[in-house]
Order: structure tokens, then sequence, then C-alpha cells
């Protein structure tokens, strides 16, 4: 499959998945803050904006979100290790629906998971830079 084939599978992941990534998200901080209230919306509004542009491949717009989350989580003494507790389970619930949408078809069951391989490497370079 051509280049072309790779960022429809992306840009396919990246619509699909928006809910899935919130459904994570928010009750991580949720859990974390005690409950629901303005913070626990802004740092999951922006841990959200980091995963949107992470599966759409704008690495630039990943770096900035990104930095954004660190200043906003490091306010309020939230270190880097819950960030990137959220970020793997994030991770692994993608992975399983990608597995579970793409029993049949190896071949877009591996561009998909080339497409994860693709943000997590992403978020793997962004975190060193950091």
């Amino acid at each position: 499959m051509g280049a072309t084939a790779g960022w429809t599978t992306q840009k396919e992941i990246a619509r699909w998945s928006e809910p899935l990534v919130a459904d994570h998200i928010y009750p991580e901080y949720e859990r974390y803050f005690g409950g629901k209230n303005e913070l626990t919306e802004e740092l999951g509004r922006q841990h959200c904006r980091v995963w949107r542009n992470l599966l759409n491949g704008e690495a630039l717009y990943v770096k900035s979100a990104r930095r954004n989350l660190l200043k906003l989580a490091h306010t309020v003494n939230l270190d880097d290790s819950a960030l990137d507790a959220i970020d793997a389970g994030i991770f692994n619930d993608l992975l399983d629906v990608i597995l579970r949408r793409c029993h049949g078809s190896r071949d877009k069951a591996r561009l998909d998971g080339m497409t994860l391989v693709h943000a997590a490497s992403m978020l793997g370079e962004i975190r060193k830079a950091a």
C-alpha cells in the first residue's frame, strides 16, 4: 500500500479514536483529583489536544500541546510519570481496538498498527526533547 493509504489510515484512526481517547483521559484526571472539576476539564482538554495532534501526525502541534500540558500539570504537582501512565493506557486501548477491528485483515492491522508505532515514536521523541 502506498503513502496515501497510510495517510488515510492515520486520519481515520484520528477520527474514530477521539471519543475513545477522551473516555480514557478524563476519568484518569477525575480519579487523581477526586472528582470532576474545572482543573480536570482543563487538563483533559489539553491532553486530548496532544492526542488529536499526535494521531494526525502534526509533530509541531504535538510539541506545543505537550509543553502546555506539562506546564499545567506541574502547576498542580502532577508529575510526568502520571501523564506517561495515561498515555500508555491510551496506546493499549487503541491497539486493542485496532486488533478487534482488523481481525480479518492482516494488511489493515499492519497499517493501523504502524500508525500507532509512528505516534508512539513521535511522542517518545517529544518527551526526550522536553
